[in-house]
């Protein structure tokens, strides 16, 4: 699966510098590591459309991003990646020069470039400042090892001889600037002038000392407007509760792709990985799929073609055009890389690897499958959230076109559909949510979320009035069977819900309530209603038809961002009937408050099952007597 945010149209990326930066990295670089040092690097598909995003340019030229963020497993080549960059941002023409006419040229070293008509032409930036971060103090990293390399062996060193000095701790640059390793001790200090940043492997950025090191550096590229100054994360996932660098890297692109970022921010967020349930890690087939779509076209192909993957999850070959026999290319949405003739990496390698008796199986999703490895007390596994999905490429449309989520479940759920409700409410200190689910096949859905902003103002207050009008929206024009509702901050919002509504329900929560869940007091209650939702987790999902059987333990997720962060900050805490769910500390900015209220829409969903078999099974006895 692959993840980019925003997603960019062939007309933005056409507005951009990041075939010249290409070609030029193809041209005057070298490989500076491994087996293939010294040989000239190629761009796979995925990273030449990588480049292009990030060279991206406005309409008046300027970038479109001051911050990228690349995510991709072990052996990706990230850092010979972002050593291109560096060299480019160093040494090439990689700010805007104005617009060609067509036929206008760039030579560099003898080799020369011609410009499309349209074609964004490009210029060196003037005294560039490039930082190569590095967590420890004794090291100077991947990426500054293979810019040194290219500097003394590549077609860049015939430049020494025209006022360019290489050492071990510094590269300056023939007209000026210099690029150079930084640690945490050296880029903590204010003062930079960068014009462009490498920050390697920011799932390491765990202690303080790094986390201001990438804070203080992010805080000096304003300094260079004028520069288009702009930073290169890498990264592969993060290991989750460190509150690494990545990790806020991933909160923040969530919170942009839900909505929440009311500002431009400046990110582009490239993000390729796999899911595979740890059940089926035994099943070699499965796995060596599932490496092949993390790696994408990094993955040397078994049969020396190149293939894709389509969006209904096929892997077919391609000819010599980039065309499947069904005429699918790597243009058509949803259609991504799979691996080809020119990869570097054999997923059968790693296949040994994590076959190693001593292997931990959380490292091994991780580093391999570029995905969240569920921590130890996580209520799901992150495979069993990820295989529950429903309506990826719907959810995926509607945010590109700036759809709000609120309403994207409006699309899936017919009026005539049999739907029940969950709900949890805060007033300050939390999220307020309502969710739906619907009976047929245990689609869970967000119908409307409020959460508590990162920096509230001191008078925020989740806005009461438009959940109780939401609900009555709802319950007056959709097929509403069951309401569940924790009562705690809108009691008498409820009791309105249960006089007014009350009589349309066919289930009640309680004896006594006919929507009124109290997840707080009715423990072991609380806990029969995790139970009940884990176990649908357990199964495989099945699309069920409008007209078929309800299948009672089915549970589906819409694959709304929100919804799944939720579920993914549920943890688990045993008691002494069973366990609950919570947050990871009391404090934490990290809610699930859709998912407890899933919980309670899909409790609602079983006991109207439930009640419909016990009145089928009464049905049948009195006939038989």
């Amino acid at each position: 699966m692959h993840v980019t945010i925003p997603k960019l149209s062939v007309e933005e990326r056409e507005r951009s510098l990041g075939g010249l930066a290409v070609w030029w990295i193809e041209t005057f670089t070298l490989i500076g590591r491994g087996d293939a040092t010294g040989l000239p690097p190629f761009f796979t598909p995925e990273y030449f459309q990588f480049a292009l995003n990030c060279y991206a340019l406005d309409a008046n030229g300027r970038r479109r991003f001051d911050r990228c963020s690349l995510w991709r497993p072990k052996g990706c080549n990230k850092s010979g990646l972002g050593a291109g960059f560096g060299l480019f941002e160093g040494f090439g023409p990689c700010r805007f020069a104005g617009w060609a006419k067509g036929g206008e040229t760039y030579t560099f070293l003898g080799q020369t470039y011609t410009y499309e008509p349209g074609e964004p032409m490009g210029r060196p930036v003037k005294m560039p400042e490039i930082l190569c971060l590095a967590t420890a103090e004794d090291q100077t990293g991947n990426i500054f090892d293979t810019i040194y390399y290219n500097c003394n062996e590549g077609p860049l060193a015939q430049l020494k001889g025209l006022g360019m000095e290489v050492t071990k701790v510094r590269i300056g640059l023939p007209e000026g600037g210099e690029i150079i390793p930084s640690t945490s001790g050296d880029a903590s200090k204010d003062g930079g002038l960068e014009t462009f940043v490498l920050a390697d492997e920011i799932h390491e950025y765990v202690l303080p000392k790094h986390k201001r090191m990438y804070k203080t550096v992010q805080r000096n590229l304003p300094k260079r407007h004028d520069s288009n100054p702009w930073l290169l994360e890498m990264t592969t996932y993060f290991k989750p509760g460190l509150d690494s660098v990545a990790e806020n890297t991933l909160k923040y692109a969530e919170d942009i792709q839900a909505g929440r970022v009311k500002h431009d921010s400046g990110l582009y967020f490239d993000y390729r990985y796999s899911t595979l349930p740890i059940e089926d890690f035994a099943d070699e087939k499965k796995l060596e799929r599932a490496l092949y779509e993390s790696y994408g076209s990094a993955a040397r192909s078994s049969d020396g073609r190149d293939h894709i993957i389509l969006p209904d999850g096929r892997m077919v070959e391609v000819d010599e055009t980039g065309r499947s026999a069904e005429g699918w290319s790597l243009a058509d949405d949803g259609v991504e890389p799979g691996p080809s003739k020119d990869g570097w990496q054999d997923v059968h390698d790693f296949m040994r690897q994590i076959y190693q008796p001593d292997s931990d199986i959380n490292d091994s999703i991780r580093y391999f499958l570029n995905s969240r490895a569920s921590s130890e007390d996580s209520w799901l596994t992150e495979p069993a959230i990820m295989s529950h999905l429903y309506g990826k490429q719907l959810v995926d449309t509607a945010m590109a076109n700036h759809m709000r989520l609120d309403e994207v479940w409006r699309k899936v759920i017919d009026r005539r559909d049999e739907i029940t409700l969950g709900f949890d409410g805060s007033i300050r200190d939390d999220s307020t949510a309502l969710v739906g689910c619907r009976v047929r096949d245990g689609l869970c859905f967000i119908i409307k979320l409020e959460q508590k902003p990162d920096k509230p103002t001191p008078d925020w207050r989740v806005d009461r009035d438009a959940f109780d009008a939401r609900v009555r929206e709802v319950l007056k024009n959709y097929n509403v069977v069951g309401v569940f509702a924790d009562p705690a901050f809108f009691e008498n919002i409820i009791n309105d819900w249960e006089v007014e509504f009350g009589r349309k329900m066919r289930v009640q929560a309680s004896g006594r309530d006919v929507m009124k869940f109290y997840t707080n007091n009715q423990n072991r209650a609380m806990y029969q209603a995790l139970q009940n939702m884990h176990s649908g987790f357990e199964y495989e999902p099945v699309e069920v038809g409008a007209k078929d059987q309800p299948v009672s333990e089915n549970v589906l997720l819409l694959a709304d961002p929100r919804l799944l962060s939720h579920f993914r900050n549920a943890k688990r805490r045993e008691r002494s009937f069973g366990y609950l769910i919570a947050k990871e500390t009391q404090k934490s900015p990290h809610k699930i408050d859709a998912c407890m209220a899933s919980v309670l829409a899909y409790a609602a969903r079983s006991k109207y099952l439930g009640e419909q078999r016990e009145q089928r099974r009464r049905s049948f006895v009195t006939r038989v007597r």
